[in-house]
């Protein structure tokens, strides 16, 4: 806490906060100023109505936007708790800074996106790479001396490209509500963005399944970012229907991956199980509290019949390495 704001009457964020409707708002502006995402949080806490106010005046500082970028999650949870009270001009302005801190998240934690290249073991021709571990453990193998070397001695290694391609589902019912839907917008922006040279879709479900990208649309990776993150946790859980629109959005994709985003709490719809019978190399992420709980019983169960891998995203700050282990 600097002189400044202990002048300005500014309470200390570890202290409880006070309920006096001008002390918060001077504290809001303050902490915007300083781009301190965890006062602003806690303001928000009490009063969405002040932080917003102070958001909605567009005073991004240089502070502000490196704090976004320094802590998604938390520009996350804090453009969620507050969108809605923001005039409509900051609100656009506010998360786009939030999609391209998330964006920029994954792009401090791999190498451009997820359309790369695959080496694999050729012979060698004049001008290719080649693998020197391998060449020198063939030389030994074979025993030969450096005079007795050889172009066919040498491992060479073939560069193809790799394209990927991926149906990611978002549960956005109302059980999704809180860290939950926090975390699952999260991981399906990042993962959006891994894929974006690729062909992919970005299905919703609740009541019915919705998309939020088609797989043949033309659309921005950060487009897709902001739809995600306005994501609504509301209605029933239908994810039979979710996985039937996956299925159909798959149609002419090359061994695409399906990752499905849910707290396995379905309540409305068939049997996902029956519609799963139909998925090959289904990812299921279990955004729950309780690894024990029904819901994460089911999601295993999920994984298994369609032959994919079952994970369980503990921490926000798991999702990176989460989207490097389910992508490759």
């Amino acid at each position: 806490m600097t002189e400044y704001a202990q002048a300005r009457g500014v309470p200390n964020i570890r202290e409880p906060m006070t309920s006096d409707y001008e002390v918060l708002k001077r504290a809001a502006e303050y902490y915007l100023v300083e781009g301190d995402l965890q006062g602003l949080l806690r303001i928000s806490n009490y009063s969405q109505i002040v932080v917003a106010k102070a958001i909605s005046r567009g005073n991004f500082t240089p502070k502000m936007i490196s704090s976004l970028e320094r802590d998604p999650e938390a520009a996350v949870r804090l453009y969620r708790q507050v969108r809605w009270r923001l005039n409509e001009k900051a609100r656009r302005m506010f998360r786009r800074l939030v999609a391209k801190a998330v964006v920029n998240l994954v792009v401090r934690g791999s190498k451009g996106n997820l359309e790369e290249d695959r080496r694999s073991e050729a012979p060698y021709e004049m001008g290719m790479d080649f693998d020197v571990e391998r060449t020198i453990e063939e030389i030994i193998e074979r025993g030969k001396s450096i005079d007795e070397l050889d172009y066919g001695d040498i491992v060479g290694l073939d560069k193809r490209k790799r394209e990927y391609s991926a149906v990611v589902i978002i549960d956005s019912s109302g059980s999704m509500s809180g860290r939950k839907i926090l975390s699952a917008a999260t991981m399906a922006a990042l993962i959006s963005h891994r894929i974006r040279e690729g062909r992919y879709s970005v299905i919703g479900f609740n009541s019915e399944a919705f998309p939020i990208k088609h797989v043949n649309e033309r659309k921005e990776s950060i487009e897709v970012v902001e739809d995600i993150l306005d994501l609504v946790p509301l209605g029933y859980t239908n994810m039979a229907d979710g996985l039937i629109k996956a299925l159909e959005e798959s149609k002419g994709l090359v061994n695409p991956r399906f990752i499905l985003l849910t707290d396995g709490e379905y309540n409305v719809g068939e049997d996902p199980r029956k519609v799963v019978s139909h998925i090959k190399g289904l990812h299921v992420v279990y955004v729950g509290r309780r690894a024990s709980s029904r819901g994460a019983r089911f999601c295993r169960d999920l994984a298994k019949l369609g032959n994919g891998k079952f994970h369980e995203l503990r921490d926000p700050r798991e999702i990176p390495r989460l989207v490097r282990n389910i992508l490759g």
